[in-house]
């Protein structure tokens, strides 16, 4: 037996249009057009390197009853390596998107960490050693504090 990757991380919406803005101007994602029609509630679907980002939106999504509600309620956070940590961090002040940081030196990491609209977690996740010269990383602004935001 054995896993492979992770294919997609559903989430789930009553505001679609702030959650479209997030994940496709503030991170950047493309929309995957194959969407089944079928889907029975409103949403959209991003592609993430491979890996799916699948919106599930309004009332539908939670279910008809909460009997009826398929899965947990909340995705706490997921990860991402990413490059560019000042650039990043400078871009996502630029959308006022609240963030934390965090210089994991054990480790030789940064990471950041900022929230979409329905409160999910994203952390941007950045080896030191891959970053441009001169990048400055955490600030001692913002720190983040583990199982807090």
């Amino acid at each position: 037996m054995k896993l492979g990757d992770i294919l997609h991380v559903a989430i789930r919406t009553m505001d679609l249009d702030a959650t479209m803005k997030f994940y496709g101007e503030v991170l950047g994602l493309k929309v995957d057009p194959n969407r089944p029609p079928t889907v029975p509630a409103p949403g959209v679907w991003y592609d993430f390197q491979g890996t799916q980002i699948h919106v599930i939106a309004g009332p539908k999504a939670y279910g008809d009853t909460p009997a009826d509600t398929f899965g947990g309620g909340n995705v706490d956070h997921f990860a991402v390596r990413a490059l560019g940590y000042d650039a990043w961090r400078a871009h996502l002040e630029r959308y006022g998107c609240d963030y934390r940081q965090n210089d994991v030196k054990g480790l030789g990491q940064w990471q950041l960490f900022t929230r979409d609209p329905n409160g999910v977690v994203i952390e941007l996740q950045f080896i030191v050693a891959n970053e441009p010269a001169g990048s400055k990383g955490p600030d001692g602004t913002k720190p983040y504090r583990f199982g807090y935001f």
